[in-house]
C-alpha cells in the first residue's frame, strides 16, 4: 500500500499546483487583452496540463504495473459499475447515435440562433467569457487547448485519480465521489456556477466511462464539450473573421 498512498499524495499535489496556476492565469488573461499573451496563456494551460494530469497518470500506471486499465476497466471500480446499467453491443450503437444527433442538433441549432443575430440567447454557464477565443489564431490555440482537456483530464479524473482512491481506500464510490468533486474544484475560476456544472459534467463523463468502459469516448466527449464552448460559439458569434 505505500506505493498507490506515494502516489495519491504525488498526484494531489500536482493537482494543486495546477489550481493555482489556473487560478493565476485566468486573472492574467482577464488583464492582458494583447492577444500575444492570450495565446501564450493557452499553450501554458496546454503544458502545465501535460505535467499535472498526463505525465503522473502514465508514470503511475508504469510503476503500479497497471496500464492495461487505459482500456480494461479496473476491477477495483467493479462495486459502482454493478449499480449502473451496462452498455455495450446494440446499446453501445444507440447511446452513440444518441450523442451524435445531440451534437448535430445543437450544431443546427447554435448556426440558426447566430444567423438570426440571436446569439446573446446562447449563454455559457460560469465565469469564462475572458477565456474565449477572439480571433483566428486564438480559436486554433483555443480547439488545441480543448483536445488536450478532454485527453489529460479524462485521464487524470476518471481512470488515474479514482483508481489510486480505490485502492488506498477499498470503496469505488469514494473514488468516484473524490475524482469528481476534484473535477468540479479544478473549474474553481469560473465561479460557484461553473463548478457545480462542471462537477455534474464530470458525473456523466464518470458514468459514461463506467457504463462504456471505454475511456477513449469520455475523453471524445469531453472534447466535444470544450469545442463547443470554446471554439464553435465564437465560430458562429464571428470571432472567425478577425486576424
Amino acid at each position: 500500500m505505500i506505493l498507490p498512498n506515494a502516489l495519491l499524495l504525488v498526484t494531489i499535489m500536482s493537482l494543486v499546483w495546477f489550481l493555482k496556476g489556473d487560478l493565476l492565469g485566468y486573472r492574467r488573461i482577464k488583464r492582458r487583452p494583447d492577444t500575444a499573451s492570450r495565446q501564450k496563456t493557452y499553450r501554458l494551460w496546454i503544458a502545465k496540463a501535460a505535467i499535472a494530469f498526463v505525465l503522473p497518470a502514465m508514470i503511475g500506471l508504469v510503476l503500479l504495473g497497471r496500464l492495461d486499465a487505459l482500456v480494461t476497466v479496473p476491477p477495483e471500480f467493479g462495486a459502482l459499475r454493478a449499480l449502473l446499467p451496462s452498455v455495450d453491443g446494440n446499446s453501445r450503437v444507440e447511446l452513440l447515435g444518441m450523442i451524435g444527433g445531440s451534437a448535430l442538433g445543437g450544431l443546427i441549432i447554435g448556426a440558426v440562433l447566430a444567423t438570426r443575430r440571436n446569439w446573446r440567447i446562447l449563454k455559457t454557464i460560469g465565469n469564462v467569457g475572458s477565456l474565449l477565443p477572439r480571433n483566428r489564431p486564438e480559436i486554433a490555440h483555443a480547439a488545441a487547448m480543448s483536445i488536450a482537456a478532454g485527453v489529460s483530464e479524462e485521464l487524470a479524473f476518471r481512470l488515474f485519480l479514482p483508481l489510486l482512491v480505490a485502492l488506498v481506500t477499498g470503496s469505488a464510490f469514494v473514488a468516484f465521489g473524490i475524482a469528481v468533486a476534484a473535477f468540479g474544484a479544478m473549474h474553481l475560476y469560473q465561479g460557484r456556477a461553473g463548478v457545480i456544472a462542471t462537477t455534474l459534467v464530470g458525473a456523466l463523463m464518470a458514468a459514461i466511462y463506467l457504463m462504456t468502459g471505454e475511456l477513449w469516448l469520455a475523453m471524445v466527449l469531453h472534447a466535444l464539450i470544450d469545442l463547443n464552448s470554446l471554439v464553435l460559439r465564437p465560430i458562429l458569434s464571428g470571432a472567425w473573421r478577425a486576424t
